[in-house]
């Protein structure tokens, strides 16, 4: 019966839809939707005794990675065994949820709803974005901690950059595949909301994810196909032109990338710049702790723990007493000071081996959507760079979103 009401109903595809309204809404509810387009897909594995995913090379070494995870909770130094051992344990419903997404997107007609509504949803915090920077608050009267950065439908959290970096080339690459080449109108529209986007990205005042955006515009264009990417290298030298515009006619963000970077680097060097920052108290205490625990680190989430004991404080940067945090602000220096050696080899085999073989495919297949997934995966992983935490839920979720993409069009055909 119930594989039944299943069968009757897209419930599993509307909760994909609705999962960047979620986010928006909270990491809790974007977590809960996850969860529960896991359980339809398990419900449909088990009552079709369907277990092909079990051959899926890909699936194999994802679900390495999760052994992985709870080996290292076995190693960690266990600072709160509950949280530690459910997040090591939890880590499989991305897993199961990167093949629902497959099951579940491969057929056009789903793949058509997600990626329509996806694609009205980002317009909208993009619109949002714009009338926050003018107005000093969202359209639903939220406003920012920080008069520097914008919040958007996040409220408190200073992230929405990050959002619309994990949503906007997927939704356009959409919009344009499905363009005919003769509308030029339409596929003028499309680049003009693609500028829109990235022009909102550097109005969020996220540093980070406008360098990682800019990232992703260039080799989107660079590598895009010509047959449906009319003009690309027209439209990229445009958008760039106008992003220096905006640059430089927006005191805001001229201070968070001129003001707070280049000129104290100017004034006292990298050096000095680097260790009365934050990020250097972060990035200092994450290598302290990797030098103690090289092969296996901390434990997954553990920095927020270990990063308070006194034998971490460095005189020799500013913020070391507030060193402490959730995670070291850097990928690689997550990766190291709470996997080890051991562990981020693991992590970074598992993956790396998945984007190449997905940029492979890439190659013979040209589909715009792929590209944009790969894009954002790679750039994930551009070092030096600040970062989220990887494993942070709504991170992660925005991640594991897009690697869903990215393999999903490696078994699609067009």
């Amino acid at each position: 019966m119930l594989n039944n009401i299943y069968n009757k109903t897209k419930i599993p595809v509307i909760l994909i839809a609705l999962i960047p309204i979620a986010l928006l809404i909270s990491s809790g509810i974007s977590e809960f939707l996850s969860i529960c387009i896991v359980i339809f897909y398990l419900i449909h594995l088990i009552s079709k005794k369907n277990y092909f995913i079990f051959k899926d090379i890909y699936f194999k070494l994802l679900l390495l990675l999760w052994v992985y995870l709870m080996m290292n909770y076995l190693f960690s130094q266990n600072y709160n065994v509950d949280k530690v051992s459910f997040r090591s344990f939890g880590f499989v419903k991305y897993i199961l949820l990167i093949f629902a997404f497959q099951f579940y997107l491969l057929k056009n007609k789903n793949f058509d709803l997600v990626f329509s509504f996806w694609a009205l949803i980002v317009a909208i915090v993009g619109f949002d974005v714009f009338f926050e920077y003018f107005n000093h608050q969202n359209v639903l009267g939220f406003k920012s901690s920080d008069p520097a950065r914008i919040a958007s439908f996040l409220r408190t959290e200073l992230k929405i950059g990050n959002y619309i970096l994990g949503f906007s080339f997927l939704t356009v690459s959409y919009v344009l595949s499905k363009i005919k080449t003769k509308h030029t109108l339409f596929t003028f529209l499309c680049y003009l909301l693609l500028t829109i986007l990235m022009i909102a990205l550097y109005l969020t005042g996220e540093r980070s994810n406008a360098i990682r955006g800019t990232f992703i515009l260039i080799f989107f264009f660079i590598f895009g196909d010509n047959k449906i990417l009319k003009h690309k290298y027209k439209v990229l030298i445009s958008t760039i032109v106008f992003l220096t515009i905006v640059f430089f006619t927006s005191p805001k963000i001229q201070n968070r990338f001129v003001g707070q970077v280049l000129h104290p680097i100017k004034s006292h060097g990298a050096l000095k710049t680097f260790q009365d920052s934050q990020y250097g108290a972060h990035y200092s205490t994450a290598i302290l702790i990797f030098k103690n625990y090289p092969f296996f680190g901390i434990g997954n989430k553990n920095f927020r723990y270990e990063c308070e004991k006194e034998k971490y404080f460095d005189p020799k940067y500013q913020y070391s007493k507030q060193r402490c945090s959730t995670h070291p602000h850097q990928i690689y220096l997550e990766f190291i000071s709470e996997h080890g050696l051991f562990g981020t080899t693991i992590i970074l085999y598992v993956i790396f081996f998945i984007l190449y073989q997905n940029i492979k495919i890439y190659k013979k297949n040209k589909n715009i959507i792929h590209l944009s997934s790969i894009l954002f995966v790679a750039q994930t992983f551009l070092p030096l760079i600040p970062s989220g935490s990887f494993f942070a839920s709504w991170t992660a979720t925005v991640f594991w979103l897009n690697f869903a993409i990215m393999l999903t069009f490696a078994k699609r055909k067009t």
